[in-house]
């Protein structure tokens, strides 16, 4: 034996991962190739439906695209912005993994920034498209409008730093706010699947009937951007670092994550592939013909 050849460098050779270790990395897999999935799903939803080719467009569009008159001004801003809105959100759905593709952003580096300058200002015009149809029309009830317009205003604000800090080549920065902005985009998607979600895993506990509002019709107007941008917060801060929990709590965050997983995997399903599903009653009969 050359004793010699075994302890040339002195390095200790990695420990290999153990299970509990590795799953949190297979389930965040999951959740990324989920998310790409229901992404283009929702961001062909957004296109039938606003283009009128589905069997029933969006109520707050439905007037222009049919051609009919709008008697007052208010009501023109209201369908050109919500119009906006969603030509701005099928871009932002549809070319995150462009953006966020590592690959490209290192071989190809003038894709990543023209793709990353459309972005932001697809962002940025969403949120103004938004915020012009909250101020004429309104959303479906006044705290949604309040809540709507918080959603925005921060999405809009996260565009303009995330394209500053690229300008100023305040890399890390701009990687920061680019997230942010990726974590407000997912909000106009997750908010029809924690609806959709919490109605089937509880029965529709808290939710308002008719026109009233229950404690989850106040509390979906938050959860559906506000956790999302916790999340972000959590990752940028931990961007360069391993996390590692203590051993006792390893198998508990792995379960707590796997739950996690399969209620989002629950809710891609039963929204886009199912006939009764928010989107899926709009992209089956396409997908039949």
């Amino acid at each position: 034996m050359n004793v010699y050849a075994n302890s040339t460098t002195g390095a200790a050779r990695p420990r290999p991962s153990t299970a509990d270790e590795r799953l949190p990395g297979w389930i965040g897999r999951l959740f990324y190739f989920a998310a790409m999935a229901g992404l283009a799903a929702f961001g062909a939803y957004i296109v039938l439906r606003a283009s009128g080719v589905t069997f029933r467009n969006f109520d707050q569009w439905h007037d222009l695209v049919a051609g009919r008159t709008l008697p007052t001004l208010s009501a023109w801003i209201a369908n050109l912005g919500i119009g906006m809105h969603f030509v701005m959100g099928t871009i932002l759905v549809l070319a995150w993994p462009i953006l966020f593709s590592s690959t490209i952003r290192a071989r190809h580096r003038t894709v990543h920034r023209w793709t990353g300058r459309v972005y932001v200002t697809a962002a940025f015009l969403a949120g103004v498209g938004g915020l012009s149809f909250i101020l004429t029309h309104g959303a479906y009830a006044p705290p949604a409008s309040v809540a709507f317009a918080i959603w925005g205003s921060v999405m809009m604000f996260s565009a303009v730093m995330a394209y500053a800090h690229a300008r100023a080549r305040r890399f890390d920065l701009h990687r920061a706010w680019a997230i942010r902005l990726f974590a407000m985009v997912l909000g106009s998607w997750v908010f029809d699947l924690e609806i959709r979600a919490w109605n089937d895993l509880t029965g529709g506990l808290g939710v308002g009937k008719d026109n009233t509002f229950g404690p989850f019709d106040y509390a979906i107007l938050y959860v559906f951007f506000v956790p999302n941008l916790l999340v972000a917060e959590f990752f940028i801060r931990n961007l360069h670092r391993r996390l590692t929990l203590p051993p006792r709590l390893r198998w508990p965050a792995v379960a707590a994550l796997a739950a996690a997983g399969l209620v989002f995997a629950y809710a891609i399903v039963m929204v886009t592939a199912t006939p009764g599903g928010k989107f899926g009653r709009h992209l089956l009969p396409m997908l039949a013909n």
